[in-house]
This record gives structure tokens, C-alpha cells and sequence, in this order.
């Protein structure tokens, strides 16, 4: 039997990174995309690689759709069959609602929520001809709770809620499960200088921030769970 072969989005930020590699130490063959972090996405392949596993990296700008389209005919050349898709790719702009510019909203959304829709729609569509596959998205709990500052952000992760328990309904009688995850905070260029100080964490029940390895654990569990969809999960300690 062929190993499993999953495409992390994002795969060479923080969360992305950790996913990849534990994907392949799980025993997957892993892909792995970037959009500007070439080196980053390079040093994840060779640790795959490292560790037995078929990996190869590829270079798209999710606010493009042409790209997106292209991405997912390289998979295909690569790989005969695609078991997975992990979406850990964004990016975010510190700005009060008043103050974002029309052009920073609209890049906003092409990325994390046009992006987001145009990969799922490349990737249902293989998983629809193969009866089977899992989508796992790693969203944000700005996406119900809002944030100061985070309002361009917080819509895109509001609107990728509706998009996984739509796609969830729609794709389930395929056995395609489609499930989000609130990862919590990690450092990383994403969270930048919002990463909350230990004297910040007031509203974490720890009073500290995940685990990226519990993190990466609990999004491969999830992604190969076989009867879950349509679900998004808190993995940090703070209550909404």
C-alpha cells in the first residue's frame, strides 16, 4: 500500500512546519507550499526527507488564483492520489477598522478567505473523483471573539467557519470530512509583536499559551479521524 500524501498550506511558518513534520513521522509523503519563505520550506523538505518520507516544496501566491490552479496540477504530478490538505497559510495587518486601507482589506481576503475557497475548491474536487479525503483548516479564535486592531482578519476567519460547515455538509455524503482548529498563539512572524507577554495571558485559564507540538498532534489526529467533520475546536485555554 502507498503511503498517504498530505499538502500543508503554509507549511514553512511555525504551525505549518510542525505539521509537516509530524505528518511524516507519521509516515506521509508531504507537501509542502510557501509563498516568499523558499529557504524555510526548503530546511522542512530535507527534515522530511530525513525522515524516510517523500516530500517536495511549492511556491504559490494564495492571492492568485492561476497559481492556486497550477499548485494543484503539480501535486498531481508528483503524487497519483492527495489524502489530505492542512491550510496553515495567512497573513494579517495590525489596523483599527477605521484606518485599513480598501487595498489592504482586499489583499486581506484574497489570501485568507479567496485562497482559502479556491484551494478547497481544487482540492474537493480530487477528493469528490477519489470518495475520500480530509480537509483541516487552522483558523482563529478572532474569528468568533473579534480583536482590536484585528478586523480585516477576524472577517476572513469569521467567513472560513461558514466555508468548512458548508463544505463539510455538502462533501459528506463523499466521505470528506472538514474540520478548523483554533490553534492559539505561537511566536512567529504571523503573530509578530501581538504575541501576548507572560504578564498578558490574563484571559488563558493556564495562564500560558499551546504547545506547538500538542497543536501539530491534535491537527494530524484530527485530519486522519474517520468519522469527524463539520467541527472547530479550541485548542488553547481561553473560554469563549
Amino acid at each position: 500500500m502507498n503511503p498517504h500524501t498530505v499538502l500543508v498550506l503554509g507549511g514553512s511558518g511555525a504551525i505549518g512546519a510542525a505539521v509537516c513534520l509530524r505528518f511524516a513521522q507519521n509516515g506521509w509523503n508531504v507537501g509542502v507550499h510557501y509563498h516568499a519563505r523558499h529557504d524555510s520550506a526548503d530546511d522542512i523538505v530535507h527534515k522530511i526527507e530525513h525522515l524516510g518520507r517523500k516530500s517536495c516544496a511549492f511556491q504559490t501566491d494564495m492571492s492568485d488564483a492561476r497559481q492556486i490552479h497550477k499548485l494543484f496540477d503539480q501535486i498531481q504530478t508528483v503524487w497519483s492520489e492527495l489524502d489530505a490538505i492542512v491550510w496553515a497559510a495567512g497573513t494579517t495587518v495590525n489596523r483599527l477598522t477605521v484606518r485599513i486601507t480598501p487595498a489592504e482589506w482586499e489583499h486581506m481576503l484574497h489570501v485568507n478567505l479567496t485562497g482559502l475557497f479556491l484551494c478547497l475548491q481544487e482540492g474537493l474536487r480530487l477528493f469528490s473523483e477519489q470518495r475520500g479525503g480530509a480537509v483541516t483548516i487552522v483558523s482563529s479564535l478572532s474569528g468568533v471573539q473579534g480583536g482590536t486592531g484585528q478586523a480585516a482578519y477576524a472577517a476572513c476567519k469569521a467567513g472560513t467557519l461558514g466555508l468548512v460547515k458548508s463544505a463539510a455538509k455538502e462533501l459528506g455524503k463523499a466521505n470528506v470530512r472538514v474540520n478548523a482548529v483554533f490553534p492559539g498563539w505561537h511566536q512567529s512572524p504571523l503573530a509578530g509583536d501581538a504575541f501576548p507577554d507572560p504578564d498578558r495571558l490574563h484571559a488563558h485559564v493556564l495562564g500560558r499559551t499551546p504547545s506547538l507540538d500538542e497543536v501539530a498532534d491534535f491537527i494530524y489526529r484530527l485530519t486522519t479521524a474517520r468519522d469527524i467533520s463539520g467541527q472547530v475546536y479550541n485548542l488553547d485555554n481561553r473560554i469563549r
